[in-house]
């Protein structure tokens, strides 16, 4: 899924000179900076630093400014990270606390509502995953809708991009519900999105084989609910994403097990 880990807008990158290299001395930007750190490294005194330095920009920016959202947002990010590394559950309470936060007080006219908007998503799905609390992948499943609806197709590369994530994201959370759900209607709309994720990550992105693999699973879920017409296509997902994921991708092992699994359903149906 895509996670936003890059560095916030709100930081103010547009100034010019010394006023631009004096945002990594604010809060916010020595938290992005040590976040960044952390995501390269995993060092977990820098997770610490970066949620430190984001706490004090909380204080320091006005509720007003969009930096003050951007912190909250960022708080949502960190809490869910801790979240992953120590499965504290307090992290991802948090999280979603922070991420309604940095919503609730994104002020108008903010370009990075939809940022805010998938920090807590992505933390809604993280505690359905831990829970199965159908209220937490309805709610992400509506954040994610938003996101797509503030980022209008074609505005530039970057935000294509992120709209592509975005559609991803939204596929991945509507799967989960159609799982359980075992809704046709759910299940298609998540192919929908899969296949549009897909066919807008160009073949050479480093996504495009996760987007292969994520496609196949959504399809296996169809045949999963009674549409065995599905199961070319599914298999045909995760070969190919097979094939382009590298050694020692971490969706490898899962990929191998679907594929053998789909294998062992055509022998089982005869085709």
């Amino acid at each position: 899924m895509a996670r936003w880990f890059g560095r916030s807008k709100s930081r103010s990158y547009d100034k010019a000179g010394s006023a631009a290299e004096s945002d990594h001395l604010e809060p916010l930007g020595v938290s992005d900076d040590l976040r960044l750190a952390y995501g390269r490294t995993g060092d977990p005194k820098l997770l610490r630093g970066s949620l430190q330095a984001a706490e004090l920009a909380v204080e320091v920016y006005p509720v007003d400014d969009v930096r003050h959202a951007a912190a909250l947002s960022s708080l949502c990010t960190l809490h869910r990270l801790s979240w992953e590394r120590d499965h504290s559950a307090a992290d991802l309470v948090k999280a979603i606390d922070y991420g309604r936060q940095a919503v609730d007080k994104s002020p108008p006219g903010d370009t990075e509502l939809p940022r805010h908007m998938s920090s807590l998503a992505t933390a809604l799905q993280e505690a359905y995953d831990r829970t199965e609390d159908e209220e937490a992948i309805d709610e992400a499943i509506t954040l994610y809708r938003g996101c797509l609806a503030l980022m209008p197709a074609g505005s530039g590369a970057r935000q294509g991009e992120q709209r592509v994530g975005q559609e991803s994201n939204l596929a991945n959370s509507l799967l989960r519900k159609g799982r359980v759900s075992g809704d046709s209607d759910v299940l298609n709309e998540a192919a929908e999105h899969a296949h549009a994720a897909l066919r807008d990550t160009p073949d050479d992105h480093p996504m495009h084989a996760v987007r292969l693999v994520d496609l196949g699973g959504v399809l296996l879920g169809l045949v999963q609910n009674g549409h065995p017409e599905h199961l070319d296509g599914a298999q045909d997902m995760y070969a190919r994403g097979l094939r382009e994921l590298p050694a020692g991708h971490p969706a490898r092992a899962g990929a191998q097990q679907t594929l053998a699994m789909i294998t062992g359903l055509r022998e089982q149906s005869g085709n």
